[in-house]
């Protein structure tokens, strides 16, 4: 049974793809500690270079190991400090000068000091994780940790042989020195004395090769997927996804450490392009719309949640939208009810100093009306072949008349579109590639969604929502539960509940089954 999970930091919690801790590995932890499971790091990164890591993690965190094992500490109290042999110290000091290798050391006190290449420093190659180096040759102080930077593989073979008792991690040509028999493994055995636990009580997990012999040790080795190959090797169960895309949570889940929360949903909210409809073959997958139509027999809510206009919903098949008890258009201004429809407009003076901010910069826009219509402001050769593409027609071209409008989508980026969501910062700004979409105040895919949700007497826990960019953010997570396709963007991806597969992976339909909303589809 296990009892505790010990974790290495860089790229196991913390993705530096995100620059983050990703959303799913947070519910992760969180769950550990309602178990009652302790939880640990175990991190090559000396005290000073944890002040980078997020406040939010640590506070998940029972027991730190800092300095490949050389440091523990609970509640910033140090329980013990496993210091390096001075005169082997000394010897490696020496020969990084004699060589010009750059290093920098902890002192028992947990600060760090660099000496060396302070170029490499200033552009952020060394000591990134640290919010001010602090410079100053080694002066025969008690030390924890020795880490020496880019030396040649001459040189790295030479450090080998000064202290053959020490095992020295290393990343390329750098390296880590800690005391002897101290490393990763060591830091596994004090978190195990910290808690009372036998190795075999204890989950590890990491994505380097100073993490081996700490998965090897302990009683369940997890391994990142992207982790090196013999990280892999001497795991027991490598995690199917990204730690971006929630790896970690859902390796926890499938080994049974933490179970997943049940969820009983009553409606189930579908952004449509790269979510439903799949652009590379022009239609919906086949096990996605089956899936539909056993969620609709099922008697659940479907609602389509989408910025297309009415008459852009033109390639979208008919047996898809006839399956939506809602249809959700324009960011949530216009909603199609089963029996009425209802409408937000821009405020008409505002309207017309959004066009006629675009029409004075040579902007190309749509602009949405009440009728479900959408209009082009002018020819535009490439964005009307935007449209052709994504939806099969093209809007008609027309000039603003001073009708009511619900929606704008321009195209614009950079200091343009700066100036534009400027003038828009009263209403609701999407940031699309290239382009941008503007809504009346009050009117996004979240706000759009839980208003239909009211209607039907739902509240945030009995809804599913599906989505894939930016726009669908704030639907997610105004759901009970907020899933992205694995096609989605990165920021939708990270803010998601679950990752699920590519929509040509049948995406939709695999997390439907994952979480038991609709059976198997043969």
């Amino acid at each position: 049974m296990i009892k505790g999970a010990l974790f290495d930091i860089d790229n196991t919690l913390f993705s530096h793809r995100l620059h983050r801790v990703p959303k799913a590995t947070i519910r992760a932890l969180k769950k550990l500690k309602e178990k009652g499971i302790k939880t640990g790091v175990c991190t090559s990164r000396a005290i000073a270079e944890m002040s980078s890591i997020p406040s939010y993690l640590l506070d998940l965190i029972d027991c730190k190991i800092i300095g490949t094992g050389a440091i523990t500490m609970i509640d910033n109290q140090y329980f013990k400090s496993y210091t390096l042999d001075q005169d082997h110290v000394k010897a490696y000091i020496r020969y990084f000068k004699e060589n010009n290798i750059s290093y920098h050391y902890t002192d028992v006190n947990g600060d760090l000091f660099y000496w060396g290449n302070m170029d490499k420093v200033k552009s952020g190659q060394y000591l990134r994780h640290v919010s001010e180096a602090k410079i100053k040759e080694y002066e025969d102080e008690e030390i924890t940790n020795l880490f020496y930077y880019e030396a040649s593989d001459e040189q790295v073979k030479y450090i080998d042989t000064i202290n053959p008792d020490t095992v020295i991690s290393k990343w390329g040509n750098s390296g880590n020195i800690c005391a002897s028999l101290v490393d990763k493994s060591f830091g596994l055995l004090k978190f195990c004395q910290m808690y009372s636990l036998t190795t075999d009580e204890v989950l590890a997990a990491g994505d380097g090769i100073n993490d081996d012999v700490m998965l090897e040790m302990a009683g369940i080795g997890l391994a990142t997927d992207d982790a090196t190959e013999n990280t892999k090797k001497a795991a027991d169960y490598i995690m199917k996804k990204s730690i971006d895309d929630g790896g970690l949570y859902d390796a926890l889940v499938d080994l049974k450490i933490i179970e997943e929360d049940e969820y009983k949903p009553k409606m189930f909210v579908f952004d449509n392009d790269s979510t439903l409809f799949d652009h590379s073959i022009h239609k919906f997958r086949p096990k996605s719309l089956k899936a539909l139509k056993q969620l609709k027999k099922k008697g659940y809510v479907l609602c389509m949640n989408t910025s297309r206009s009415l008459a852009e919903t033109y390639n979208i098949p008919k047996a898809a939208m006839d399956l939506m008890d809602v249809i959700i258009l324009l960011d949530g201004a216009y909603i199609i009810y089963k029996d009425h429809t209802d409408v937000t407009y821009f405020n008409e003076n505002k309207i017309d100093k959004l066009i006629s901010f675009m029409d004075k910069n040579d902007m190309t826009y749509r602009y949405a009306l009440g009728d479900g219509n959408g209009y082009l402001n002018r020819e535009d050769s490439s964005h009307e072949a935007i449209f052709e593409r994504l939806y099969g027609m093209v809007p008609p071209i027309k000039h603003y008349e001073g009708e009511r409008v619900a929606q704008l989508l321009y195209y614009a980026d950079g200091e343009l579109r700066d100036r534009l969501v400027d003038l828009a910062i009263e209403e609701e700004n999407s940031i699309l590639k290239g382009a941008g979409e503007i809504s009346p105040a009050g009117c996004s895919k979240g706000q759009a969604m839980l208003r239909v949700a009211k209607q039907y007497g739902f509240h945030k826990q009995d809804i599913v929502a599906f989505g894939d960019s930016g726009n669908d953010i704030d639907m997610m997570e105004r759901a009970g539960l907020g899933i992205a396709m694995g096609n989605g963007s990165a920021e939708c991806r990270q803010m998601a509940d679950y990752v699920t597969e590519d929509i040509s992976d049948e995406g939709l339909y695999k997390a439907l089954l994952r979480f038991g909303f609709v059976e198997e589809i043969k």
